[in-house]
C-alpha cells in the first residue's frame, strides 16, 4: 500500500488513499485464484534473476542489445 501511495504521488496521479487501498486488496497476490497462475499463465510470480533460468545466452544478448539505449537513458 505504501508503495504504491508513494508512486501515485510521484506521478501526481489524483487518487484517495481508500481507493489505492481498495485497489492494492483487490489486485493482490493471494487473491489470484490459483487456477490463473504460473507459468504460461497471465499471472505469475517473478524473481529476481528469474530470467537466467528462462532465456538463453543469445536471446539474453538480444534483450541487452535491444535495451541498452533505454537503460543508458533511465539508468545511466
Amino acid at each position: 500500500l505504501g508503495a504504491m501511495q508513494h508512486l501515485c504521488a510521484n506521478l501526481s496521479l489524483p487518487a484517495e488513499d481508500w481507493r489505492i487501498a481498495r485497489a492494492v486488496e483487490e489486485y493482490a497476490w493471494a487473491n489470484v485464484p490459483e487456477a490463473e497462475k504460473g507459468r504460461g499463465k497471465f499471472y505469475r510470480k517473478g524473481t529476481p534473476g528469474g530470467w537466467k533460468e528462462d532465456l538463453t545466452a543469445r536471446q539474453a544478448e538480444i534483450v541487452e542489445s535491444v535495451t541498452a539505449s533505454l537503460l543508458a537513458q533511465f539508468y545511466p
